[in-house]
């Protein structure tokens, strides 16, 4: 069986030394790292690197996950021929005995087959967590934040689930050779890997969350706001699934109102709350007018 590693990374070049010693030893048929467009020594680094299963593309913007993971996808569909690929972060390391497990395990005929993301700590990490169903009803999401175990993947259940993370995901090429170009490169970050795997899930692609399979994910997890930038961007692409998906839709309107509301209730946490309110309201009204803007390096 032949697996590809996809790996996006930008100005991180700490994080990605790291990653490339969890992948070098294991036995990937080829490790295409997507640059995008450092301006740290990542460049100088990759060049060094002497792996004949190692490709590097290199973008001349930041094109963000989003971008990176359309453009590695895309390069693996017109130059590759590898049975599975295997999306995650410069931030994300693989258990060293991942392949082996994933090669044995009984994957139930899956297309995807979703990972068990960790911190650096064994916590499980909230952000990377599928969904066995999204809550999106007034009952459903008063349900979600009272019993979330009805919603979320259980930890040591192999179920069926209708999104993915791009942080350890595994996707059979043939679909992805299929689907590749609905990953939404204009997204930047957020929501780009919800809403590519909800795109598969209305294919009737078969999606199933497998605990066996752990990925270290090497973030720290807080209840602060995120960077105003960031939320400009959640925000958007939340506004943005009203206009991408023109029935079933992965957020009712509730849904996404309620996000919205939570977000703006952070801003209490934010270091900068003028520049947070502003990129906050940013987002949504080029959501509601939607607009996908160019950005450089991050930031809009």
């Amino acid at each position: 069986m032949k697996i590809a590693a996809l790996i996006v990374t930008y100005n991180r070049l700490d994080k990605l030394k790291k990653c490339w010693a969890a992948i070098e030893p294991l036995s990937f048929h080829e490790i295409i790292i997507v640059n995008n467009a450092s301006t740290d020594a990542t460049g100088e680094w990759l060049n060094e690197l002497q792996d004949s299963r190692l490709r590097v593309i290199s973008n001349d913007v930041n094109e963000g996950g989003a971008g990176g993971f359309y453009k590695g996808s895309e390069w693996l569909a017109k130059n590759s021929t590898p049975d599975w690929v295997l999306f995650f972060d410069d931030d994300a390391y693989p258990e060293p005995d991942i392949l082996k497990k994933f090669m044995t395990s009984h994957n139930d005929n899956a297309q995807v087959v979703v990972t068990n993301v960790v911190d650096m700590k064994g916590s499980r990490c909230k952000m990377n967590i599928p969904w066995l169903k999204i809550p999106n009803s007034l009952g459903d999401i008063i349900s979600y934040y009272n019993e979330p175990s009805r919603y979320e993947a259980h930890p040591s259940q192999v179920s069926e689930v209708v999104t993915f993370s791009f942080v350890g995901v595994f996707i059979n090429f043939n679909v992805l050779k299929r689907h590749y170009h609905k990953i939404n490169k204009d997204l930047f970050i957020y929501f780009d890997d919800v809403y590519f795997s909800w795109e598969l899930h209305l294919n009737d692609c078969k999606i199933i969350f497998n605990p066996e399979l752990n990925f270290y994910h090497d973030i720290l997890e807080s209840n602060s706001a995120m960077l105003p930038w960031k939320v400009y961007y959640l925000s958007r692409n939340l506004i943005l699934s009203r206009f991408l998906f023109k029935k079933n839709r992965p957020f009712s309107l509730i849904s996404i109102m309620l996000r919205l509301v939570k977000c703006y209730f952070m801003v209490v946490k934010s270091d900068n709350k003028l520049s947070y309110v502003k990129y906050l309201t940013k987002g949504i009204f080029d959501g509601i007018s939607f607009r996908l803007k160019e950005s450089k390096n991050g930031r809009v």
